[in-house]
């Protein structure tokens, strides 16, 4: 059998694929609850400017009632009246920590409603990881690229562009990787301290209960 650690990316690599698969073909459904969660947060936080948001396959268009700028209009005829911003985001940019954390909770020795409530709550974090890259990223295209009223809007509600902008990188680059590694590191600290022991002791195998499992 192999040593703990290479199994342990041995099955990580077979359920990580799988997982994204799952991940992806159900999108519609997962993007469901964080269109919910961000609109709410955004007509909190400015409940004059958000009027809804319509999903596509997971793909989300928050509706505004915000003119869209004139100079953006060149060519369109608009004696019917000035059509609002709508702002487009694609929630499963931020949301790929899930399938992440999935894969290696599947790839770790446990029991199954240990795996049961580290998928679980687990989910319930990076939900909040996707809702937030998702609320940062409409706020960023409202405040930055959809002209100066909307710029102007942004601010007289108190919120910083610069702020934006930053939280934006952060929802994007650094949350959704390193949050499902932290996760996974907190729900299984036992397991890891064993994985990188030096003092040679005996390790389960992945894929079998360890003793320590078993007493818990």
């Amino acid at each position: 059998m192999f040593g703990p650690l290479k199994s342990l990316l041995f099955l990580a690599v077979l359920w990580l694929p799988l997982s994204f698969f799952v991940w992806f073909y159900f999108a519609q459904i997962f993007v469901m609850p964080i269109a919910a969660m961000a609109n709410w947060v955004l007509q909190h936080l400015l409940p004059n400017v958000f009027a809804g948001v319509e999903q596509t396959r997971h793909i989300l268009a928050f509706i505004t009632t915000l003119p869209i700028d004139p100079a953006l209009l060149v060519g369109v005829d608009t004696s019917q009246g000035t059509p609002a911003v709508v702002v487009e985001a694609n929630p499963m940019i931020y949301g790929y920590c899930i399938p992440v954390l999935v894969g290696l909770v599947m790839a770790t020795p446990l029991r199954n409603w240990q795996r049961l409530w580290q998928v679980g709550v687990g989910v319930i974090i990076l939900s909040a990881v996707q809702t937030f890259g998702t609320v940062f990223d409409v706020l960023k295209s409202l405040g930055l690229q959809a002209g100066d009223e909307a710029s102007r809007v942004i601010t007289d509600a108190g919120l910083s562009l610069n702020l934006i902008a930053f939280c934006y990188q952060f929802g994007y680059l650094v949350l959704p990787a390193i949050t499902p590694v932290i996760l996974w590191v907190m729900f299984n600290q036992a397991f890891i301290q064993g994985l990188v022991t030096t003092e040679g002791s005996e390790l389960p195998d992945v894929g079998t209960r360890s003793t320590e499992t078993k007493s818990q």
